[in-house]
C-alpha cells in the first residue's frame, strides 16, 4: 500500500489505544479475587518477555540493516535504544524472580536490569523524537553510525557486566518483594517520561509512522502505569503491563518498518512508475524536438538565405514574422523596432493581424519587460493579466503571448510578439527557440537596414556629385537652378518641386526660375509676405512643414494643411541666394521625410554653385567695366564696338559711334577737387544710361572722356542722340563743396556713322575712333557745349 493513500491517524485514533488499554486493564484488575496457578502465570509472564525480546531484536535488525541510505538520527536513536533495553530485559528475564532456584541475588540482578531496560527505553524514545527522521547516506555517516553501535554495544555490555558483576555496589535495590523505593520511583519517573515523549511527538506534525510512534508510547506509558500499580496490587496487573509493553514494541516495529522498509518500496515503485512516465515523455519529447530541430534548422536556413540575398528591410520583415508564425505555431505575430530615442516600440510588420497597433507601449506589456529584463516573456493566460497590452483582434481573442528581444551585436533592437487563441500554448522550450531566433532575426533585420541605408547613401552621393558637377560645368545660375531643383526632387522621391533666385538682396525679392511637376507656376515674391516661410528660412537648413505654409502650392494639394513640404533655403555664410520648395502629393511616413541631413548637403551644394556663379559674372564685370561710373571700360568697349563692325558688314546694317569730353574739366577739380569731380563724373554715366536705348552700349573710354556705340542707328538718329545728351549734361545740376547741386558743366559730341549698304570698306577701330575724336575737337573748336557730325564712311 503507497503510504500517501494509506488512512492518516489523527487525534481521534488515539482513543482507541487508549480505551482498549485501559479496558484490559480493568479486567486484570478485577482479577484480584481470582486464584490463578502460578506456574500458568510464569509461563503466560515468559511468553510475554520472550515476545517483547524478540520483538526488540527484530526491531533493532530491521532498523539498523533495513534500508542503510533511509536510516536517519532519529530511527539510529530509537534502534539502540531498543537494542540496549533489549539486552537488559533480556538479562531480567534470565534472572526471573519466579523461576525455581533463584536466590536474593539473582532476584537483585533480576530488579535491576528491569529498572534499567525501562529507563533507557522512555529516555531513548524521549530523545528520538527530537530527532530528524531523514538523514544523508554519506560515508561519514555511515562511519559515525557504527561508532554509535559499537559505542552502544560496549556500554551496555559493561553495564550489564556491572550488574550481574558487582550487584552489591547498587544500593537500595535489594529488598524483599516490590517495594524497593528506586524501582518504585524509577517506574513513576519512566512513567511521566512515556506522557511527555507522547506529548512532544502529538504536537510535531508527524506523518504514518509518527502516528504509529504515539500509539506505542501510549501503550508503554499504560505499561509503566500498570508496572507501577504492579507493585502494590495483583500480580495480574504485571500480566497486564507485559502485554502493553508487547504492544508499544509492535507498533515500534510497524513504525520503523514502515520507515525503513515499506516507504523506501513504495518510493521505488512510485519512482519506477515516474521513469516509465519519464521514459514515456522522453520518447515523446525526442520527437517532438526532432521535428522542431527541423523546423529551427529550415528557419535559420531562412534567415542565412535572408542575409546572404540582400532583401530590402519589408521584404525581410515579411519573411521573419512568417517564419515565427511557422516555429511557434501561431496565426499572428508583430515585430516592432525601436525609434531613434528608443521611447517606443513601433510596429514595422505584422502578421495575421488586419489592424495591428502603430506601436508597442514600454510600459504594461510584455515586451517592454522583455526588453528590461533581456529575456523572453511569456504568458499562459492573458486573461489573468488585464492590464497587459495586446492587439484587438477582430474574430479571435488572445489568451497566450510570448515575445523575445531581437539582438543585434548585444544591443536590443526591437521585439517579436507571438500570439494564440490557446490557454498554455507556450512553454520554455518555445522561449529557447524563440530567443535563438531572435538573435538570427535581429542580425538580419540589421544587416537588411544596413544594406538599404547602403545603397540610399550610395543614391545620395551620386545625387550630390551629379550636382556638383553640373555647376562647375556652367555660371548661368537659371541653368544651375533647373537641374538642381530636378535633381533634388528625385533625390527625395518628391513629386513637385519650385525653384527661386534672390534678385534683390535688399527687400529679399524672390523670382520663380523652375519647377517640377507644378500644375501652375508661381509669381515672384517677397519673402516678407509669407511669415511662416520667414520663420523656417531663418533656421538656416531644410526643414519639413506643410503646404499651408506657402499659399501658391495649394492648387497642387487636396488638403494642403496636411501635404507635407521640404523648404530648402540655399545660404552661403548666412545670406539666402535661392530657396527649393519640395512637395509629396502621395502619403509618405516620417522616416522617409528624416532626410534633413542629406538635403542640407544638396542645399550647400547647389548655393556653393550659384554663389561661384555669381562671384565668376561680378569678376567679370569687374574686369569690363569702370568702377567709377558703373559703365564699360575701354577694353570692354573695343571688345563691343570690334563684334558690332562684324555684325554691320555681315547684316549690311548702319553702326554710329559717339564720343564725348566734358568741358573745362580741369577747372571743375581745380575748384571743387578730385572727389567732387569723381562724383561728377558718376553722375554724367547715370546721364549717358538713362539717355541712350537700350540696345546701346555707353563706356567710359578714359579721364573725362565717354564714347556711346550706337547699333542699327544711322547718322542723323546718332545726332539726335548726341543732342539729348548735351542737352541732360548742360540742364543737369552738379556737386559742389557744399553738399549741394549747383556747379555746372557742359559737354562736346562727335558723331560718326559707318553705313555698309554705301559700299564703304569696312574700318577698323582705331579709325572709326579717330574720325569721331576729329568730330569732337571741332566742336571744341567751334565754342564748346556743341555736336559736331563726321561725314560718313
Amino acid at each position: 500500500m503507497n503510504l500517501k493513500n494509506s488512512r492518516n491517524f489523527n487525534t481521534h485514533n488515539l482513543i482507541i489505544p487508549l480505551i482498549l488499554g485501559l479496558f484490559i486493564f480493568t479486567i486484570c484488575n478485577g482479577l484480584n479475587s481470582v486464584i490463578l496457578y502460578t506456574p500458568y502465570l510464569i509461563v503466560l509472564h515468559g511468553i510475554f518477555e520472550i515476545a517483547s525480546i524478540s520483538m526488540g531484536f527484530i526491531t533493532f535488525f530491521i532498523a539498523w540493516y533495513g534500508t542503510a541510505p533511509q536510516i536517519g538520527p532519529r530511527i539510529i536513536a530509537i534502534s539502540l535504544a531498543v537494542l540496549s533495553a533489549t539486552i537488559l530485559e533480556l538479562v531480567h528475564m534470565l534472572f526471573y524472580a519466579g523461576l525455581p532456584d533463584m536466590n536474593s541475588v539473582g532476584e537483585h540482578i533480576w530488579l535491576t536490569a528491569w529498572v534499567f531496560s525501562h529507563l533507557i527505553w522512555s529516555f531513548g524514545l524521549l530523545f528520538a523524537i527530537k530527532l530528524p527522521t531523514n538523514g544523508n547516506s554519506s560515508n561519514s555517516t555511515l562511519l559515525s553510525n557504527r561508532t554509535l553501535f559499537y559505542g552502544t554495544l560496549v556500554a551496555t555490555t559493561g553495564l550489564v557486566a556491572n550488574i550481574i558483576l558487582n550487584y552489591n555496589l547498587w544500593p537500595n535495590v535489594t529488598a524483599y518483594y516490590y517495594n524497593q523505593p528506586i524501582a518504585v520511583y524509577a517506574q513513576y519517573v519512566v512513567c511521566v517520561v512515556d506522557l511527555l515523549a507522547l506529548f512532544i511527538l502529538h504536537r510535531q506534525n508527524t506523518d504514518n509512522a509518527g502516528k504509529l510512534l504515539q500509539v506505542a508510547l501510549l501503550f508503554v506509558a499504560l505499561a509503566d502505569f500498570s508496572f507501577s500499580l504492579g507493585f502494590h496490587t495483583a500480580f495480574s496487573l504485571n500480566i497486564a503491563g507485559h502485554f502493553f509493553k508487547l504492544l508499544a514494541d509492535f507498533f515500534v516495529l510497524r513504525s520503523l518498518y514502515i520507515l525503513v522498509v515499506r516507504q523506501p518500496y513504495d518510493e521505488i515503485i512510485q519512482l519506477n512508475e515516474k521513469m516509465e512516465q519519464l521514459a514515456e515523455n522522453n520518447a515523446k519529447l525526442y520527437q517532438e524536438s526532432e521535428q522542431q530541430q527541423d523546423l529551427f534548422e529550415d528557419t535559420l536556413a531562412k534567415v542565412g538565405m535572408i542575409i546572404s540575398s540582400q532583401l530590402n528591410v519589408n521584404e525581410t520583415l515579411e519573411a521573419i514574422a512568417d517564419m515565427v508564425a511557422d516555429l511557434m505555431d501561431v496565426r499572428q505575430s508583430i515585430i516592432a523596432l525601436f525609434n531613434k530615442d528608443r521611447s517606443a516600440l513601433k510596429v514595422v510588420i505584422a502578421y495575421g493581424i488586419n489592424t495591428p497597433p502603430d506601436q508597442i507601449p514600454l510600459k504594461c506589456s510584455l515586451a517592454g519587460q522583455a526588453c528590461a529584463d533581456k529575456s523572453v516573456q511569456y504568458t499562459d493566460d492573458i486573461t489573468l493579466q488585464p492590464d497587459i497590452f495586446r492587439p484587438q483582434l477582430i474574430f479571435s481573442s488572445i489568451r497566450s503571448i510570448i515575445c523575445a528581444p531581437l539582438v543585434n551585436d548585444h544591443e536590443i533592437i526591437g521585439v517579436i510578439e507571438a500570439y494564440s487563441s490557446e490557454k498554455g500554448a507556450f512553454t520554455k522550450r518555445d522561449a529557447l527557440l524563440l530567443k535563438a531566433l531572435g538573435h538570427h532575426a535581429g542580425a538580419a533585420i540589421s544587416s537588411a537596414e544596413l544594406f538599404e541605408q547602403t545603397k540610399i547613401r550610395l543614391s545620395e552621393e551620386q545625387y550630390l556629385y551629379q550636382i556638383a558637377q553640373f555647376s562647375a560645368a556652367t555660371i548661368d545660375t537659371d541653368t544651375i537652378m533647373e537641374s538642381s531643383t530636378s535633381h533634388a526632387v528625385k533625390a527625395l522621391n518628391a513629386d513637385i518641386g519650385v525653384g527661386f533666385l534672390v534678385t534683390d538682396e535688399k527687400k529679399c525679392t524672390l523670382t520663380y526660375k523652375t519647377s517640377v511637376g507644378l500644375n501652375s507656376k508661381p509669381a515672384s515674391f517677397e519673402l516678407a509676405s509669407y511669415p511662416k516661410l520667414v520663420d523656417l528660412v531663418t533656421l538656416l537648413s531644410p526643414s519639413v512643414t506643410t503646404a499651408e505654409a506657402f499659399p501658391p502650392l495649394n492648387d497642387n494639394y487636396p488638403d494642403a494643411t496636411s501635404a507635407p513640404i521640404m523648404i530648402m533655403p540655399l545660404l552661403v555664410d548666412h545670406r539666402l541666394l535661392g530657396l527649393i520648395i519640395i512637395g509629396w502629393r502621395r502619403f509618405i511616413s516620417p522616416e522617409q521625410l528624416e532626410r534633413d541631413s542629406f538635403a542640407a548637403l544638396m542645399a550647400q551644394q547647389i548655393a556653393l554653385g550659384l554663389e561661384k556663379a555669381h562671384l565668376y559674372n561680378q569678376v567679370k564685370a569687374m574686369a569690363l567695366s569702370d568702377g567709377l561710373t558703373g559703365l564699360a571700360n575701354r577694353r570692354n568697349f573695343d571688345m563691343f564696338l570690334n563684334t558690332e563692325l562684324r555684325r554691320a558688314v555681315t547684316l549690311k546694317r548702319p553702326l554710329s559711334l559717339i564720343m564725348l569730353d566734358l568741358d573745362k574739366f580741369k577747372n571743375y577739380n581745380d575748384t571743387y577737387g578730385h572727389p567732387i569731380g569723381d562724383k561728377l563724373l558718376s553722375q554724367i554715366g547715370k546721364i549717358l544710361q538713362q539717355a541712350v536705348r537700350s540696345i546701346d552700349f555707353p563706356a567710359r573710354y578714359g579721364g573725362e572722356e565717354f564714347s556711346v556705340i550706337l547699333p542699327e542707328c544711322n547718322s542723323a538718329d546718332a545726332s539726335a542722340i548726341a543732342e539729348k545728351i548735351r542737352y541732360k549734361v548742360e540742364s543737369s545740376e552738379f556737386p559742389d563743396n557744399f553738399g549741394t547741386f549747383t556747379a555746372r558743366i557742359t559737354a562736346s559730341l562727335g558723331v560718326v556713322t559707318y553705313n555698309p549698304a554705301d559700299g564703304s570698306p569696312l574700318p577698323d577701330i582705331a579709325q572709326l575712333v579717330a574720325m569721331a575724336d576729329d568730330a569732337l575737337y571741332r566742336a571744341k573748336k567751334q565754342g564748346r557745349n556743341l555736336v559736331c557730325t563726321a561725314s560718313e564712311i
